[in-house]
């Protein structure tokens, strides 16, 4: 009789569970794209003998991707206004909960969507650098495995921002930095890479422990490993006092240390100067870019969606931006006072991208005001436009313009490097002495790349840094005030000291003479009568891909602030 009962259950269960898993697999399709991608791939170079053909594989790795980026692009649900229907995310993989009825270990919803698209573009890029770096030219018989792992690279960034489920969220992480060891150390041959590689991993697995024990704490507390699940039990634990604050901010300490160490905050940082300077140009924009911001997307998820808001007074009942706030100091001010120290541009620009991930952190703070709001649309059906200042979820849109102008500008700064590096098999920022005569083209370009990291008018970075400045100066719909003066003056202050070491590079390109200590030019160089380098219109063009969106949506910006917007469409579960 009891087996009968239980069959019963089993069989309305596994009935009610059927529709959703069939589109589980329509949800599922990008990331479906990249897995089966990923093995084709490896198939393919198996079949290619020789070296000078390996990058056929590079090619079908750059139309999987863009086949993963026009998937992804078709699950984005735009926002009509006036518009009475109101979709939100959709589960992928959904299973059952003894407080939710039906829950997912990831979503797509339009938060997830956006960084799969930032994400894609990003990887995109990466591939066409890899095709046209020396670097990975030089290790011509694997480069079928790099490409490869490219792929299985990109499936796990983007799993990190979808992911609802602690074990999902681990899952995706450890896949990212498994493969992150590998490409870091990539040219085995050069012992900086090997070097880098090892710290890496020494690093990542001992982040990847705090992560997980606290992961273990919050399951131990809530009884559960969905972030939806938790945030309804400490909803009812902090509202009957019986929460074990401590050993709740341990977990969420913890877990932060995991996250940190892949968005490169202090004090998880310690491995990314070695890890940028020993990997391979293009893999080290792709860490800078892509694989922080799926750490951004993962732990912006798990603050958001774990832990309860009070509503009878706007605030949050565990108190996590004011442990972001410090940590987001710390990690502009290190990351730019250590990089006023560097003589090699890739270590420079790997401590300013800690800085940035500072920055980007500050936004994050502002995220903690606007929880309040975003929760209030339960009280009008999820429909925006009842709710008159819908879209001042400001922390989350300023987070989405930076990522959109650190994408452009980083990428852009990372392959200026890289040619230059082509050029004269050097990194040393003494070696760029005189490259604007040698090179104009060159140094306007990175110069242009450099003043949008700075956040000077006129550029991308200057928008990016502008909303994030202005979230944290934006009070608390409830309340109406602004606790975070101290850090939006912090932040200034960094901007300003950051001018320094990316004025040092331009000064060393446009005001100091070459000497006898430069790195010379290569023999095989093309060099034009008056005495330049010249490039192919593949090069060029892929400058222009970088310097035009950096420039030309710096000064009108409004798509880039209208499509960020959009990403606050995340709130309900369908």
């Amino acid at each position: 009789m009891h087996l009968t009962l239980l069959d019963t259950n089993l069989s309305d269960l596994a009935n009610a569970l059927k529709p959703l898993i069939g589109k589980t697999m329509a949800n599922f399709l990008p990331e479906t794209i990249l897995t089966a991608g990923f093995l084709l791939a490896i198939i393919i170079d198996l079949l290619i003998r020789k070296s000078a053909n390996k990058k056929i594989t590079g090619y079908f790795v750059l139309l999987v991707l863009g086949v993963a980026f026009y998937t992804s692009w078709l699950q984005w649900q735009p926002y009509q206004a006036g518009s009475t229907s109101w979709k939100g995310g959709s589960m992928i993989f959904p299973y059952t909960t003894t407080l939710v009825p039906i829950v997912g270990m990831a979503i797509v919803d339009n938060f997830a969507v956006f960084f799969k698209l930032l994400i894609s573009l990003s990887a995109i890029f990466v591939v066409l650098m890899s095709l046209l770096s020396r670097e990975v030219e030089e290790r011509g018989r694997h480069n079928g495995e790099y490409f490869s792992l490219l792929l299985a690279l990109t499936l796990g960034m983007f799993l990190m921002p979808a992911a609802t489920d602690l074990v999902m969220m681990y899952i995706a992480l450890e896949l990212v930095s498994i493969t992150s060891y590998i490409m870091a150390g990539f040219m085995k041959e050069n012992a900086r890479s090997s070097e880098a590689s090892m710290k890496y991993v020494l690093f990542g697995a001992f982040s990847s422990g705090l992560m997980i024990y606290g992961f273990s704490l919050i399951y131990g507390i809530t009884g559960s490993t969905n972030i939806i699940a938790i945030q309804e039990v400490l909803t009812t634990q902090f509202t009957a006092h019986t929460v074990n604050q401590l050993a709740l901010w341990i977990g969420v300490i913890l877990s932060l240390a995991g996250m940190g160490y892949k968005i490169s905050a202090a004090p998880f940082h310690f491995w990314t100067p070695d890890v940028y300077e020993g990997a391979p140009i293009p893999i080290t924009a792709l860490l800078s870019v892509a694989s922080k911001a799926g750490g951004f997307g993962l732990l912006m998820r798990f603050l958001m969606f774990g832990f309860p808001v009070n509503f009878e007074n706007g605030s949050l009942y565990l108190n996590w931006p004011i442990v972001i706030a410090v940590l987001a100091a710390i990690t502009m001010t290190l990351g730019n006072f250590a990089a006023l120290r560097q003589s090699n541009i890739k270590r420079m620009l790997a401590y300013s991208t800690i800085a940035h991930a500072g920055y980007m952190m500050v936004g994050l703070v502002a995220v903690g005001n606007g929880l309040f709001l975003l929760n209030e649309l339960k009280k009008f059906q999820f429909d925006p436009s009842a709710v008159p200042h819908f879209y001042e979820m400001s922390g989350v849109v300023s987070i989405m313009i930076y990522f959109v102008a650190y994408l452009f500008t980083n990428l852009g700064a990372f392959y200026v490097v890289m040619l230059i590096a082509n050029k004269i098999k050097s990194e040393e920022i003494e070696d760029y002495k005189g490259f604007a005569k040698k090179s104009p083209l060159l140094a306007v370009c990175l110069s242009v790349f450099l003043i949008s990291l700075t956040g000077i008018p006129l550029t991308l970075g200057f928008i990016g840094k502008l909303y994030i400045f202005s979230a944290i100066l934006t009070a608390n719909p409830l309340t109406h005030q602004t606790p975070w003066i101290w850090l939006a003056v912090v932040m200034v202050l960094n901007s300003v000291v950051s001018l320094y070491y990316y004025v040092r590079v331009m000064q060393a390109m446009f005001i100091k003479q070459a000497d006898a200590q430069t790195a010379p030019l290569t023999s095989e160089l093309s060099v034009s009568a008056d005495g330049t380098l010249t490039y192919s219109f593949v090069s060029k063009a892929f400058i222009f891909a970088f310097l035009i969106p950096t420039v030309l949506l710096g000064v009108f910006f409004q798509p880039v602030v209208d499509f960020a917007s959009n990403v606050v469409r995340f709130i309900t579960l369908q």
